[in-house]
């Protein structure tokens, strides 16, 4: 049985499946939820060591931060119209990546399954893009429960 179980949303189909399937399960194991969403604010550094202007970045920071929080708004009232009563997490760093930070998340939140959607890129997409969800299963010491893309 779960006690804890920790999302990671982003604004995709698959992040809404998997949302889905974790307030389905917390509802089963009258678990915790907590719902999480990465902001990955490493890639501004790439764009500033490429001639992004400063105030550039700081647009693009603010953008990022509230579209996060929109994101992660919109996950908390789909478990909220579930009858559940969600912990929200809003994670930023300037230099994690977002499996980085969700692996972080996972160990200070002290949850016992994470949910993740994965995108099934393949070949050279898979290469250039990577899996958060591949990472996260290497990076974390609880079980992973990774949602397919909706075909």
């Amino acid at each position: 049985m779960y006690k804890h179980i920790l999302v990671a949303v982003d604004d995709s189909r698959t992040s809404k499946k998997a949302l889905e399937e974790a307030i389905a399960l917390a509802k089963l194991h009258g678990a915790v939820l907590e719902i999480a969403h990465a902001v990955d604010e490493s890639l501004l550094q790439t764009f500033s060591n490429h001639g992004v202007a400063l105030a550039d970045a700081k647009r693009m920071q603010h953008a990022l931060l509230e579209s996060g929080e929109s994101t992660l708004g919109e996950a908390v009232r789909m478990a909220e119209e579930a009858g559940l009563s969600p912990r929200r997490r809003l994670l930023t760093s300037e230099d994690l990546h977002a499996a980085d930070q969700i692996a972080k998340a996972v160990i200070d939140s002290g949850a016992d399954l994470l949910v993740v959607g994965s995108h099934g890129r393949r070949g050279f997409q898979r290469l250039l893009l990577g899996s958060v969800a591949e990472n996260l299963v290497r990076k974390v010491s609880i079980s992973v429960l990774i949602v397919r893309s909706p075909h």
